[in-house]
């Protein structure tokens, strides 16, 4: 088989040159795309251990805490300890957060909407099955 017919080559070249498509669209907004990445799952599943965030985001956690923190300072996440778990660190979107990633939405689903015009609906449905029961196995795996 080809490399460039390889699926998980492709994957990774689709996510890779649409991450640096959302870092272009976002340059004007002072954001990243980890940064909106993040804001966007808090937005969705609300605040989140630092655990739970890095399986979300799919960043390691070191990673995350560096990504974190410029976000903080930038007063879009607050960190605090996790009531449930003196040692855990809840992060939850502030409302600088929430203004920050309404503004940067636009420019990505505008990209999004590009890119996935060249495929029907219905191809796009299948694609994210798939790539659902992947991940799926994936993470029954431990990965």
């Amino acid at each position: 088989m080809e490399l460039e017919d390889h699926l998980f080559f492709l994957c990774t070249q689709v996510v890779y040159r649409r991450d640096r498509a959302i870092n272009d669209a976002l340059r004007p907004l002072g954001m990243l795309n980890t940064e909106w990445r993040t804001l966007g799952t808090l937005v969705r599943k609300g605040p989140q251990t630092m655990q739970e965030l890095a399986q979300w985001t799919a960043y390691e956690r070191t990673r995350l805490t560096r990504i974190l923190h410029g976000m903080e300072e930038r007063g879009w996440v607050e960190r605090t300890g996790a009531a449930h778990d003196g040692r855990a660190v809840l992060v939850r979107i502030a409302p600088r957060g929430k203004k920050a990633h309404a503004e940067a939405e636009a420019a990505v689903e505008a990209l999004t909407q590009d890119v996935l015009s060249v495929c029907s609906p219905a191809e796009v449905a299948r694609v994210r099955k798939s790539l659902q029961a992947m991940r799926a196995q994936l993470m029954r795996a431990g990965h």
